[in-house]
């Protein structure tokens, strides 16, 4: 009797350490009563309190029942600054604020999950950071009114060992496989020049925020995409099971050193909806373009 329970719990602590290494792309925080507006502002100050710089906000698709705060915090700084290059995209942790009818979700990237497809095999060099920011999130919504820190956006999740190395299939872009959108350009007037079309909103894109690492050369600039073929074009499509991928915007454009790039979207869109159906990408396929023609607007002369 003593073996079989032995054996059970060692069967019991074995699935469990297998279940720790799958990963989702999004984090319940729980679920929140009363006025929309003041969740809001109670989340931005839970933030602010927490060590975090809100560095920008929107509601994508203009949809006043969804709000997305973008922060960043010096554990995500010093990541970037370790490794450097393309990291730099995932300088910003998202969090999502949704009104489902009487009930206020509030919902962020999950930080193992993107860190993990983002910095790939130097993930580990990180680790300590990103495990300590997961444990300062966490804490910072233990008394919403229905605190439930549950992983979402993936029925089956994905292992630690698949999101390094991800693509949504064979032959599709892996993380690295960037889209250029520019090159050949001085850092510096090239992000004067993004900021300056941003500020004219030109082909319906705003500027949500910019984060730089001038010693790096890096900037990562987020982009709501409002534009005729935007977010109301494809988000519609794709983001409509409950839970809401609130924070899955807005999209990034990072100026590096001298060239100006982008995710594809064929990965990103991908990454922040693993489930997706191809019949339900087939649906969106001109959104990849779609996205970069409204890049490369922001880097011409204007």
């Amino acid at each position: 009797m003593k073996k079989l329970f032995l054996l059970l719990m060692l069967f019991f602590l074995a699935f469990m350490m297998a279940g720790a290494s799958v990963l989702k792309p999004y984090i319940m925080a729980g679920v929140e009563k009363g006025n929309y507006t003041s969740v809001v502002l109670k989340t931005e100050k839970a933030l602010k309190n927490a060590g975090f710089e809100i560095v920008g906000k929107y509601s994508p698709m203009k949809d006043q029942n969804r709000t997305v705060i973008c922060a960043t915090h010096e554990l995500i700084e010093k990541s970037v600054m370790t490794v450097g290059g393309l990291t730099a995209f995932g300088s910003v942790i998202r969090f999502g604020v949704y009104r489902n009818g009487k009930d206020i979700e509030i919902s962020y990237i999950n930080p193992l999950y993107w860190g993990n497809a983002y910095y790939r095999d130097d993930f580990p060099r990180v680790e300590k950071n990103y495990n300590a920011l997961v444990e300062k999130i966490a804490s910072l919504f233990k008394d919403l009114k229905d605190y439930w820190n549950s992983e979402f956006g993936s029925k089956q999740g994905k292992s630690v060992e698949k999101l390094r190395k991800y693509s949504y299939m064979i032959g599709m872009p892996k993380f690295d496989k960037v889209v250029t959108i520019a090159e050949n350009s001085d850092h510096d007037q090239m992000v004067k020049r993004i900021r300056k079309n941003l500020a004219a909103k030109l082909g319906g894109s705003i500027n949500v925020y910019e984060v730089t690492y001038p010693g790096k050369k890096l900037t990562l600039f987020g982009v709501g995409l409002w534009g005729q073929k935007g977010e109301k074009k494809f988000l519609p499509v794709i983001d409509f099971k409950q839970p809401r991928h609130v924070a899955f915007m807005p999209y990034e454009l990072l100026v590096m050193k001298n060239r100006v790039v982008m995710l594809h979207g064929r990965f990103r869109i991908a990454l922040s909806f693993p489930d997706l159906t191809m019949g339900t990408f087939m649906k969106i396929v001109s959104t990849p373009g779609a996205i970069a023609n409204s890049m490369r607007i922001l880097t011409i002369v204007k």
